[in-house]
């Protein structure tokens, strides 16, 4: 059975760097757009505008909408890679707590999952 689940966990987790391996744009920030009233009532745009924190403040730039969706892509292909890093390491935690540690010592740990529910809104 620990076999099984050690080649459970390894395809669970090659399956992750695969899919984090195929995301080959990434882009910090933020994609906005906005729309301008007009003098005559209508609206004008859409205009892009890339966000970014760097060093202790926000910097703004505009995009061309040509530009837009290369960007709206790279900057979602980041958050999918947090987001597959993030799974990536509960399940490598969890992996852990189960296969290397004594079984006094793993009633004291919690369970990676239940360390999500603990923290507090931010």
């Amino acid at each position: 059975m620990m076999v099984e689940m050690n080649t459970t966990f390894h395809a669970q987790r090659t399956a992750l760097l695969e899919k984090m391996a195929a995301l080959d744009t990434m882009e910090t920030g933020s994609l906005k757009s906005e729309f301008r009233d007009q003098l005559s009532g209508t609206k004008a745009g859409p205009y892009f505008k890339h966000q970014v924190w760097r060093e202790g403040a926000n910097v703004s730039q505009r995009i061309s909408a040509a530009d837009a969706p290369a960007l709206a892509t790279a900057i979602a292909n980041r958050r999918q890679f947090e987001s597959l890093a993030a799974t990536f390491v509960e399940l490598t935690v969890a992996h852990t707590r189960q296969n290397q540690f004594p079984d006094s010592l793993k009633k004291k740990i919690l369970p990676a999952s239940s360390l999500r529910k603990q923290r507090s809104p931010r």
